[in-house]
């Protein structure tokens, strides 16, 4: 788990990722993520940890296994843009991996508290 990654998210009993998050962590026996909405704070645990994917134990909402897996440029392009806001524009002018999760970051990293507020040293 990588909490610069953004990931797809499969939850029980969903075929196919239904969105995606961000910021992904554990915290005090609690996991969490952003959406691109929202922040989610879960009770569970990660069951499996890769490099490029994990699956997180729901004992709370959802309950079950949760799969993650690390977004990439050829799965976006493929099926995922069809599941975001601006999907058809992003898979058009991000070229790669990399600047896809840069991409999301730079949009969304404050929201999801990758990024912290300039302090006014005045």
């Amino acid at each position: 788990m990588n909490r610069r990654l953004v990931y797809t998210i499969k939850r029980p009993g969903d075929k196919k990722p239904t969105g995606l998050a961000l910021n992904c962590h554990l915290w005090h026996g609690a996991f969490r993520y952003f959406d691109m909405e929202h922040g989610h704070e879960i009770p569970g645990k990660v069951t499996e940890d890769g490099e490029d994917a994990f699956t997180f134990t729901s004992e709370g909402y959802a309950p079950g296994a949760w799969r993650f897996e690390k977004l990439t440029i050829e799965r976006f392009r493929r099926e995922t843009y069809k599941i975001v806001e601006g999907g058809n524009y992003i898979a058009q002018v991000i070229r790669s991996t990399v600047d896809l999760h840069e991409w999301y970051r730079k949009r969304y990293g404050e929201a999801a508290g990758l990024c912290y507020p300039r302090i006014n040293s005045e």
